[in-house]
């Protein structure tokens, strides 16, 4: 072997052996012993520390939060669990692990300053431990202390007479009584039911003052103080329910409204939390047969209500007729569907305004809870949809007419949507796949029943995964514009019979003429920019991931991230796509929250030259007057060109939205959007979001192996 060759497969060695080690570590540190630290005042429900520090009793463990745990001696009184033999570090440090794939086993840790907390073998141990395949987490059972190792519970225990008192048991009812305390704003949680706006109102309507309230997680909960906040002004209304009378007879805008908690109970438990904010949208009408959509928000909600108030500021006050959310709206391993309806779409909610909305599942949320949503929501979906996924929106259905509000005016639109995990995930033994062939009977099914009595309606396929092999298509590019590894993220990332799926919906926008757009997310952990490919470019998709096949075939329909919402992992960086009729064709703005940047792209429609549109209306009360165009651009909605231009700048909005209830309407509502005026035809500026550095650990592990033993094969010819 040539020493080159040598050198690149040592150094390739040794990092797959770091990834490995990260991937499913149990790291051992030197054992320590334990000890206790004496309260300097404590009333039951709250405690002072030596450092003169107040900390207040609660029930559970909140992400990234810091702790005092207290045990219970025989006297009644109460001492500190402390870390390593280190009387001063009794504050523990409270740790879930979320930025993870979706395959991750439950993970969370406490730790002092000098030593971490864990169970080994049943036995207490000052030492890090952590497994990406087995659940390991701290957790409150009643008042005991809990360590769960793969579904085995082990509890605290303490015995004040040894040397080392404290320990661990598998016997609930040897368990220590223990007592956690925290400080911050944000205590005990109390908050059951968020302050929502079921619906937005329109500007000039009359309509009445909005109502809001909130519902306690307990009957037995105390409160001491409620206050009520809308736009930053503060009302103290010792009341669940608010009435907001200062936002009566606004103008069109997004107001915010939020409530603060502060409360007891009898046992002690002290409660304070202030709740999500509520958004409350005032409209002057409807964007026809129009809607935002948007992927991997990942917990980040108020960046939801921030892109429904950027639409609003682009477009003079108009909102889009339908919200689609395009998978990934949590953080860490896939929870389960109760658990994502009952914690994670109350959060979600009360960012839409009253929006109508639907969901798609990504590989971090479960299939059937986005399913129910949009069941729940009642606008079209199949009355037998499935966990994978299917028609979730139809403008023309009865369903609309009886039960929307915006997406009155969306009659013009259809949504059909792919579920990550529960539609093209598979199992087989021990391995894990994905593949497009559990979704292509059911894609074609939807397009054959839409063919039959198809008259030009925008065709939104919304899948959290996209059909292109990442690195190998051309467009498939970092937020600098440099070319990622070819095939990166595996599997996962480049879905069997991608290709399959591409051609079939291909054959439909040819054949019959269909207006087809498939929005996806996902790649951002990839590092790839936000791409859009339109009739006329080619794709380049996966046949086969494990016989590394692909084709390239020239694209019938429009192909585009919907964009990554969050700001937190890889090339995530607040965008969202804003999709609307535009004269002849259709605009696709990708719109970034923070500072308006926009990417605009123009496409056909397919079947205009035979199409006859069909006026829809929206309720009078709501969403009157609906605005006829909201054209981006000043140039063809044909000429399928991208743009970027900042809408801030208020010199380059020219192009005008009009209403059409009447004349009057027609002069008083118009409304300016920025027009689109530079060359620029790349992706939007990198502005410093990273890949986790474990993961780029893995990822450089993996190619550096490969290298080397490429470097290895070559050497023995």
């Amino acid at each position: 072997m040539k020493p080159k060759h040598l050198l690149v497969f040592i150094c390739a060695a040794v990092s797959l052996l770091s990834a490995t080690t990260y991937v499913n570590q149990k790291l051992y540190a030197e054992e320590g012993t334990n000890t206790i630290s004496a309260l300097v005042e404590s009333d039951g429900s709250t405690i002072t520390t030596a450092d003169g520090q107040k900390w207040y009793r609660v029930k559970s463990f909140d992400d990234n939060k810091s702790y005092v745990i207290s045990v219970k001696k025989t006297d009644g009184t109460e001492v500190l669990f402390t870390g390593g033999g280190e009387e001063n570090e009794y504050i523990w440090h409270y740790y879930r692990r979320t930025m993870v794939p979706s395959t991750y086993s439950k993970f969370s840790y406490l730790s002092t300053t000098s030593h971490n907390l864990s169970c080994i073998d049943g036995k207490i141990s000052f030492s890090y431990r952590e497994s990406v395949v087995s659940d390991l987490f701290w957790s409150t059972d009643g008042n005991a202390l809990t360590y769960t190792e793969n579904g085995d519970a082990y509890y605290l225990k303490y015995d004040e007479t040894a040397e080392s008192p404290f320990s661990m048991t598998a016997d609930r009812n040897e368990a220590a009584e223990v007592k956690i305390y925290t400080n911050g704003d944000t205590l005990e949680r109390c908050i059951k039911t968020e302050p929502c706006s079921e619906n937005y109102v329109t500007e000039g309507s009359g309509y009445a003052a909005p109502e809001f309230s909130v519902t306690l997680s307990d009957d037995g909960i105390i409160t001491d103080n409620i206050t009520w906040n809308v736009d930053g002004s503060n009302y103290d209304t010792d009341t669940l329910t608010f009435r907001a009378d200062e936002l009566a007879g606004k103008e069109a805008g997004v107001h915010r409204v939020c409530c603060f908690i502060e409360g007891h109970d009898e046992d002690g438990i002290i409660y304070r939390e202030k709740s999500s904010d509520a958004l409350f949208v005032i409209a002057k009408g409807v964007i026809p047969d129009s809607f935002i959509s948007f992927s991997d928000v990942h917990e980040e909600y108020h960046l939801i209500g921030n892109a429904i108030e950027t639409t609003m500021n682009r477009t003079g006050g108009y909102i889009p007729g339908l919200i689609v959310c395009t998978g990934d709206l949590v953080n860490g391993p896939t929870p389960d569907s109760d658990y994502m309806l009952e914690k994670y779409y109350p959060l979600i909610k009360p960012q839409l305004g009253g929006i109508d909305t639907v969901f798609v599942s990504g590989n971090h949320d479960p299939g059937k809870a986005a399913s129910e949503m949009s069941v729940k929501a009642d606008l079209g979906a199949a009355k037998d949809l499935s966990a994978s996924g299917g028609l979730i929106f139809d403008g023309r259905s009865d369903a609309v007419k009886a039960n929307g509000t915006s997406s009155l005016a969306d009659g013009n639109i259809k949504v059909f949507s792919i579920n990550y995990e529960a539609a093209i995930h598979r199992n087989t033994h021990d391995d894990r796949y994905y593949s497009y062939d559990g979704v292509i009977e059911s894609t074609e099914k939807f397009l054959e029943n839409t063919s039959k009595d198809y008259n030009g309606e925008l065709i939104l396929i919304s899948a959290h995964s996209g059909l292109h092999v990442l690195g190998m298509e051309p467009a498939s590019v970092n937020p600098s514009g440099g070319r990622i590894s070819q095939w990166i993220g595996e599997n996962a990332y480049n879905i069997d019979r991608s290709y399959d799926l591409a051609s079939l919906i291909n054959s439909y926008a040819e054949k019959y003429g269909m207006n087809i757009i498939y929005l996806f997310g996902h790649d951002h952990s990839r590092q790839e920019a936000e791409l859009i490919l339109t009739e006329g470019n080619d794709i380049t998709s996966a046949k086969s991931y494990t016989e590394q096949t692909y084709g390239t075939l020239p694209l019938k329909f429009t192909y585009a991230h919907s964009g990554y919402l969050s700001t937190v992992i890889g090339s995530a960086d607040s965008n969202f796509s804003f999709v609307y009729k535009d004269g002849d064709g259709y605009s696709f703005d990708l719109i970034r929250t923070y500072d308006n940047t926009v990417r605009h792209t123009s496409f056909a429609d397919r079947y205009a030259s035979s199409a006859k549109i069909t006026e829809t209306s929206a309720p009078a009360e709501t969403a009157a007057p609906v605005p006829e165009t909201a054209s981006a651009s000043s140039g063809s909605a044909a000429d399928n060109k991208t743009a970027e231009t900042d809408a801030t700048d208020q010199e380059n909005s020219v192009s005008e939205t009009n209403a059409i209830s009447s004349d009057q309407a027609n002069e008083e509502n118009k409304a300016e959007t920025g027009s689109v005026t530079s060359a620029f035809t790349g992706t939007l500026p990198l502005t410093g979001r990273n890949t986790p550095a474990a993961l780029m650990i893995i990822v450089n592990a993996v190619l550096l192996f490969v290298t080397g033993a490429s470097a290895l094969k070559k050497s023995k010819k």
